[in-house]
């Protein structure tokens, strides 16, 4: 069990505080260092402040603080407060606010302060329902639905433009296999239709991020614009051709990951048509459920 001990100096009215740090490291390598004291004169109340290095994001460990007075420890003290208890974070400056009046003392001459920090367990694991915005650059709108947990599902759909009626497919050299009487004549504007439909599993790789990959059935098609005129040259109409070129569809594939900041999730992936026409993805939504600021 690894132990810290400051020793005080018999002076109570100081701002900043001395301390004398001897620590050990645990079976699990978690460590409490650089611990320092400190002591608001104004609001007199005592501050300790120590590192937590070494806990990832699948344990929690249990930090006490004791203060000692001669040979004697306080117990069940009632003025502590802040970063104690069992910590499911690591990092630097955590903080514990002693109040030494709420305990009885109103002088600190002779005082220690050990910190013990041993006790190890599993963390809980949050389980998230998460729904986000979700779309690509070539299907901008749509929806996802995700159970985030150690491991989830996800499942969504994203749509683009819906094709336009079309009869004839124009080669990328601007050919078409135009059967009518007539002559048409190839235009500068252009067309897409997209969309996919996709899910699979999610898995959690850090405190608040989780990947995902999923297959599914999507479709991504580019159309052309074409003029028609008669034999004399007289304009017709207008209408859309298929590109021959950029005719994808068939099995859809997305990969990418989630971060998670408090409630908001964030998505940002790739996703593809038939392994032809790559799209980047992404999206913003919210998480639901049993989660805690971190």
């Amino acid at each position: 069990m690894p132990s810290f001990t400051c020793f005080l100096p018999a002076r109570w009215g100081i701002s900043a505080l001395l301390c004398y740090v001897f620590f050990a490291q645990t079976a699990h390598a978690q460590t409490v260092e650089n611990i320092h004291t400190g002591f608001d004169q104004s609001r007199q109340l005592f501050y300790i402040y120590y590192d937590l290095k070494g806990l990832n994001y699948k344990k929690e460990i249990h930090v006490v603080p004791y203060i000692v007075l001669g040979d004697k420890t306080l117990d069940s003290l009632q003025g502590l407060s802040g970063d104690l208890g069992w910590i499911k974070k690591g990092g630097k400056n955590k903080a514990v606010t002693w109040d030494p009046f709420k305990d009885g003392v109103n002088n600190l001459d002779g005082i220690q302060v050990r910190v013990i920090a041993s006790e190890v367990r599993d963390a809980a694991i949050p389980r998230l329902h998460g729904l986000l915005l979700h779309g690509s650059n070539s299907a901008p709108f749509g929806l996802k639905y995700m159970l985030l947990r150690k491991t989830g599902f996800y499942a969504g759909f994203r749509i683009g433009k819906s094709a336009p009626s079309y009869t004839y497919t124009v080669s990328e050299t601007g050919n078409m296999n135009y059967t009518e009487t007539g002559v048409y004549e190839i235009g500068d504007e252009t067309a897409m239709a997209s969309y996919a439909f996709t899910a699979g599993p999610t898995f959690r790789i850090g405190r608040n991020t989780y990947v995902y990959g999923g297959l599914g059935y999507g479709l991504e098609q580019i159309f052309w614009e074409y003029a028609e005129f008669d034999l004399d040259k007289s304009f017709l109409r207008s209408e859309w051709a298929l590109s021959e070129s950029h005719n994808f569809k068939g099995l859809a594939t997305d990969a990418g990951i989630v971060f998670r900041l408090g409630p908001l999730l964030l998505d940002a992936g790739f996703g593809a048509i038939a392994f032809k026409s790559w799209q980047i993805a992404g999206g913003i939504g919210f998480a639901f459920g049993h989660h805690k600021k971190s």
